[in-house]
């Protein structure tokens, strides 16, 4: 059967049946009796049903009027269930932005662009999914995340891959190791140095495998850690020294280590803003991003900066 009724008209008839009386009902949904009485005569000629008894001293519902509020009141629920789900949904995509990062990044760089995000927008919540490199274009491309950022993304085509910054790779030793102030170190000076290797699988080990591929010689590795932090905690520990991005040695945390830029072959990868391709960013999302942008290209202009270091 073709509905022909409207909404406004099922409403009218559940505040009717549930108080069996037209001018409390009217009260109900601030519409005046006659007008009231219009839909329910449009419902019941919509239905082919009488379904209320009327006189001038009481109001009814017949058979059909019983067995018909059960499910329309089911309806008005279910409507109102929606309705609501709908609007709570778009609120939280409004108000909750959602940043996919690799951890050198996450842990460094990031804190301080939320704080100053979070100082110009304190009502607006925050995700962040720090991840590994195929976890957050995984993150990206499926909708978890607004965006992110990250040095895989540049050859899928569901990805909008936009270069920030060139980064670097280097090598993390103790501020007292004998290479500490060398200004660039070769992968064959490593040969003798306890190495502390990233986890096979990810992204990072599979750039350095290549370099490495093509030096020389390389160093063995004696311990593996599964992330760049873990990594660097070796090597604070003394336990060896590691091959790392360079943003990784960001901030006050890491004054007790060291990066020497390693070469033959030097190393490196792209950083870039990744989001879904096609896809807008709302204005907040868009404004985080942007800001995120800003802080990369500082903080690689910092980087590059000549340091004191002497040496091969």
């Amino acid at each position: 059967m073709r509905i022909n009724f409207d909404v406004a008209e099922l409403a009218a008839f559940v505040a009717v049946a549930e108080r069996l009386n037209f001018r409390a009902a009217s009260e109900a949904l601030f519409i005046s009796p006659s007008a009231l009485s219009r839909r329910i005569d449009r419902l019941e000629e919509a239905l082919g049903l009488r379904l209320f008894e009327r006189t001038t001293r009481r109001v009814a519902l017949t058979e059909d009027g019983r067995h018909f509020l059960a499910h329309a009141s089911d309806a008005l629920a279910s409507l109102e269930n929606a309705i609501s789900d709908v609007s709570e949904r778009a609120v939280r995509r409004s108000g909750v932005v959602t940043i996919a990062c690799i951890p050198s990044v996450a842990n460094h760089l990031l804190p301080s662009v939320l704080m100053d995000f979070s100082s110009r927008h304190p009502d607006t919540r925050i995700r962040m999914l720090d991840q590994s490199a195929p976890r957050v274009l995984e993150s990206v491309s499926d909708g978890t995340a607004d965006f992110g950022i990250n040095f895989l993304g540049a050859q899928d085509p569901t990805i909008d891959f936009t270069a920030v910054v060139n980064e670097r790779y280097v090598l993390a030793v103790p501020a007292g190791h004998r290479l500490a102030r060398h200004r660039a170190v070769g992968w064959e000076d490593l040969v003798e140095e306890r190495f502390v290797s990233l986890a096979s699988g990810s992204g990072n080990r599979m750039l350095l495998d290549n370099a490495m591929a093509q030096a020389k010689a390389r160093p063995m590795a004696h311990v593996e850690a599964n992330h760049v932090e873990g990594a660097m905690a070796l090597v604070r520990a003394g336990l060896g020294v590691s091959a790392i991005p360079g943003l990784a040695l960001a901030g006050s945390a890491n004054k007790e280590l060291r990066g020497i830029p390693l070469v033959r072959p030097s190393v490196s990868r792209t950083l870039g803003l990744i989001a879904r391709k096609g896809h807008q960013l709302a204005p907040q999302a868009a404004e985080l991003a942007q800001l995120l942008v800003q802080r990369l290209r500082g903080q690689a202009r910092q980087g590059a900066k000549p340091g004191p270091k002497s040496g091969t």
